[in-house]
């Protein structure tokens, strides 16, 4: 599915916060995406607070099944805020009241299964870089902001392999976050057998489909497009800070 089909821009994102807080398989389904999607970045908070690999993975995945548990989802209200910040503020107060390590032997509590890897997630820490002098919050942001930029990134790639335009993506996926030099161009050109007028086409639908695939993925938790808008902002501040 194209990320400019209908199905792939619900009206209204926070319809699947409002989901995952039932009590159906649907509710746990749209949960477990949600939990899919924000596991790193609350994985990166909880070693930036301090846990080890291990311990930040059991209280990551024991936070999520304590979130079904206690149907405190249910309570995530756009009014008061983005959805980002009401999961880090309970997080916040889960760790603080110790729950993980009553709870750290029931690890995914009814979610469908999470698959954290936690090797994985600590290749990601040392590619994107922890600043151990950042502030949690920011500190926060910043990683919702890079596994977004990442989700994103996959969906055109996979987008691209289905239109059977793989290699295209794999050469040209650099131009994404870089303006090509001539010497870019000229080796894309070499590559792909495209002229370079071609390829500068082709990096401009690559980044309109990147960029609705970003948008896709922030508009799952607002509710219109100004808080659209305003997330997507909010998104760039946190991937320029260090």
């Amino acid at each position: 599915m194209s990320v400019t089909s209908p199905e792939a821009f619900p009206t209204t994102g926070w319809s699947h916060v409002r989901l995952a807080g039932g009590d159906s398989a649907k509710a746990r389904a749209a949960l477990n995406e949600l939990c899919k999607k924000y596991w790193r970045p609350l994985y990166a908070f909880i070693r930036h607070s301090g846990l080890s690999p291990h311990d930040a993975e059991d209280l990551a995945q024991a936070y999520f099944g304590d979130l079904l548990d206690r149907g405190y989802i249910e309570r995530a209200d756009q009014a008061k805020g983005r959805f980002r910040t009401f999961l880090i503020h309970d997080l916040k107060f889960f760790m603080s009241n110790e729950l993980a390590r009553a709870r750290a032997k029931k690890r995914g509590g009814g979610l469908l299964f999470i698959p954290i890897d936690s090797a994985a997630a600590e290749a990601k820490q040392e590619e994107y870089g922890v600043a151990p002098n950042a502030e949690p919050d920011a500190f926060f942001d910043r990683q919702w902001a890079l596994e977004t930029v990442k989700l994103a990134r996959e969906r055109v790639a996979q987008d691209y392999a289905d239109d059977g335009k793989h290699q295209l993506f794999a050469v040209m996926q650099s131009g994404l976050v870089s303006s090509p030099s001539a010497e870019v161009y000229a080796n894309w050109e070499q590559e792909t057998g495209k002229s370079i007028n071609a390829l500068k086409v082709a990096l401009h639908r690559l980044r309109e489909r990147f960029r609705e695939a970003l948008e896709h993925q922030v508009m799952q938790t607002v509710s219109d497009e100004s808080e659209l808008k305003e997330e997507m902002r909010h998104l760039l501040r946190a991937l320029s800070r260090e």
